[in-house]
């Protein structure tokens, strides 16, 4: 007795393993069974056809998981890792500028809720702090180190202590912080910018950057 109905034959030929380098959907999909590795999602997205997006789908919700993986924290305790030295030497011109950098190690992806600023007492000159990130394109000044954090710095005659910060209730403590942690992926950089200000210096002057946070798992490239 013959079977009802139509039968659809399935291609079970076997095929080695292929790297997916320099394919693109149409070679990975293409009509020619032989050739065809894989079945390629689309949909209709605003009314155009549109292939999955597995970077969106996949890699970038990876980002909210990075954060639930605290392997190591950051504090401001060790010298050219989380916190660096900023010094202005005595002599300084009004305006001399001295910079520092951190940078995130390779296979390290770091959240930093704060980044904590100092000055000294003035000593001759006042020593104004800034810092910069090099994820953020500077388009005033077209700095390789990337955007100031804040236009003007800071600055006190008795020196002190300033805080840029990354959480859920910053925003309500500045206008300029932000209500999410600062993500810094392996390779930024962030510059410490110290800019002697009001007369020349009699002393040096010794400011220091700080990063608050923790270091996460890295899933995104």
């Amino acid at each position: 007795m013959k079977p009802q109905g139509k039968q659809r034959v399935q291609d079970k030929t076997m095929r080695a393993l292929q790297s997916l380098v320099n394919l693109t959907p149409d070679v990975v999909t293409g009509g020619v069974p032989v050739n065809q590795l894989g079945f390629l999602p689309i949909g209709n997205y605003k009314g155009t056809p549109a292939f999955w997006d597995l970077d969106k789908a996949v890699n970038q919700p990876l980002v909210h998981a990075e954060q639930l993986h605290i392997l190591g924290i950051l504090d401001g305790r060790e010298e050219d890792y989380d916190l660096q030295t900023i010094t202005i030497p005595n002599g300084s011109a009004v305006g001399a500028v001295v910079t520092e950098t951190l940078t995130v190690p390779a296979g390290e992806v770091w959240f930093v809720n704060f980044v904590g600023l100092t000055t000294p007492a003035d000593a001759g000159g006042r020593a104004n702090i800034n810092w910069r990130c090099s994820l953020w394109t500077d388009r005033l000044a077209g700095s390789s180190a990337g955007q100031l954090f804040t236009p003007n710095g800071y600055a006190n005659a008795a020196g002190g202590t300033w805080y840029d910060e990354f959480h859920a209730g910053a925003p309500f403590i500045g206008l300029t912080n932000k209500n999410y942690p600062l993500r810094l992926p392996a390779g930024t950089v962030i510059t410490f910018v110290a800019t002697n200000t009001l007369a020349a210096a009699t002393g040096a002057m010794a400011c220091t950057g700080a990063l608050y946070g923790w270091i996460g798992k890295a899933l995104v490239a």
